[in-house]
């Protein structure tokens, strides 16, 4: 996975906990974004950015968001092991963060005349079996 896909669901991770529906697994992820963001900042000695401001960012404040990747992104750019760190985050969350993300309306209304059985789904992986 590469950075700029790390900082994309960096971004996610604060608008999924930002949302007051988040649920655990998008919440997880925030927190545990933001414990990276302390560790190296600790680590560097970066108390203005990593932290300090950086560490508690309000995920409902989209400057604040924007600050925090742009941070994200030039310590990745910077430094080979935050970027590999950045990206082990990422890939561990990816699934949660993707599937909060996405939106599926499954609708049956108006007019419409059902003469079996509906199926309203998401993901299927495997069949169906109606019978």
């Amino acid at each position: 996975m590469d950075v700029a896909t790390a900082l994309s669901l960096a971004t996610a991770a604060a608008a999924s906990a930002a949302g007051g529906a988040a649920d655990a697994a998008g919440q997880s992820a925030w927190e545990s974004l933001l414990s990276l963001v302390r560790r190296v900042g600790g680590r560097r000695g970066d108390g203005d950015h990593g932290e300090g401001r950086l560490a508690v960012v309000d995920p409902a404040d989209s400057g604040q968001v924007g600050a925090l990747t742009g941070w994200l992104d030039e310590q990745a750019r910077a430094d080979e092991e935050f970027a590999a760190l950045l990206r082990g985050w990422a890939e561990r969350h990816a699934p949660a963060l993707r599937a909060e993300r996405s939106e599926v309306r499954n609708t049956v209304s108006g007019s419409a005349q059902v003469q079996g059985p509906v199926i309203q789904a998401r993901d299927i992986h495997g069949g169906v079996n109606l019978g």
